[in-house]
């Protein structure tokens, strides 16, 4: 999905929104946070917030779109409110791509032709 994914840039995070397994499912969120980030501690801890934020906004994404989340340098110095901020900031933007995910044909993978 990294590849075939729309991306949205805020200051400390990259969102790719991605289609999900059907129309209908749930949304679903993955998070990667490299050790550039820092320790293991503030990686788990920015995990914690960006899985957190996911949870209490159930209407950032319709349904049958699934979301990466990667980290930036400065993400484990950020409060929930401040991810909370970041992703208000770019909701409309995140609920475009969505769309464009939605209605985007799906590619069918090519069959060889026996010679």
């Amino acid at each position: 999905m990294q590849n075939s994914g729309r991306r949205v840039h805020t200051a400390h995070f990259v969102l790719i929104v991605g289609r999900g397994l059907s129309s209908d499912s749930p949304s679903r969120l993955g998070v990667t946070v490299t050790r550039k980030v820092g320790s293991a501690v503030r990686r788990n801890r920015v995990k914690r917030l960006v899985r957190e934020a996911f949870r209490l906004d159930p209407a950032l994404l319709p349904a049958g779109v699934d979301l990466v989340v990667i980290a930036k340098d400065g993400a484990p110095l950020l409060g929930l409110a401040d991810v909370q901020g970041e992703w208000a900031a770019v909701r409309k933007l995140l609920q475009r791509r969505a769309h464009e995910v939605l209605t985007k044909p799906v590619a069918v993978p090519k069959q060889d032709t026996p010679q």
